[in-house]
């Protein structure tokens, strides 16, 4: 499995709002480099979705081996029973950078540049709140309700803007989207 280059600020105060999940950008990156640099003999079975991704962004040799090993006995073998290797390598990672993350926010400084400035999804913030400890869920929630307060105002504006025939700019729907869902092009599980 490879390493994404960078997770989420280690130092807050030179970093400026992405507006984009801390979380999702750290696995966005690790799939983007386990499927670029897959090991074929490694990855057995693929999802759906995972094997779209590696017809799309892998090395062409190693997306030829896993592909033939997939049409071995094509009847016999189900891949999207949910026991995808990459799945499994982002479920792995994923836990790995919540508790990075959950050990960050007792930092000070990180904590309340998180609470003032950080990003998550819904999906990640209701998994880093079930993982946190007391003192840090607090942080999560006010993080949670300023970017719901952020996104509603937006919305707010773009709905009035809509109705009275104004121009929009229909970025905040992606953003919401990302926020409802997660980032576009991962697969979270539980």
């Amino acid at each position: 499995m490879a390493q994404e280059k960078r997770s989420y600020p280690s130092n807050p105060s030179d970093t400026s709002r992405t507006d984009a999940c801390l979380l999702c950008t750290a696995l966005k990156g690790f799939q983007s480099s386990c499927v670029q640099t897959l090991n074929h003999r490694k990855a057995q079975t693929l999802c759906n979705f995972h094997t779209w991704l590696v017809a799309k962004l892998a090395d062409a040799g190693a997306a030829a081996e896993i592909f033939l090993r997939l049409l071995e006995h094509p009847l016999e073998r189900e891949t999207n029973k949910g026991d995808c290797d990459l799945c499994l390598w982002m479920v792995q990672h994923e836990r790995t950078k919540i508790e990075e993350l959950v050990q960050k926010l007792s930092q000070p400084r990180y904590e309340e540049w998180f609470r003032l400035r950080g990003e998550l999804c819904l999906p990640h913030a209701r998994r880093l709140v079930d993982r946190a400890p007391k003192e840090v869920r607090a942080s999560i929630v006010l993080a949670v309700e300023r970017q719901t307060a952020e996104l509603k105002g937006e919305l707010i504006t773009l709905s009035r803007n809509a109705k009275a025939g104004m121009p929009v700019h229909p970025g905040v729907l992606g953003r919401v989207a990302e926020y409802l869902a997660s980032k576009r092009g991962l697969v979270l599980k539980a």
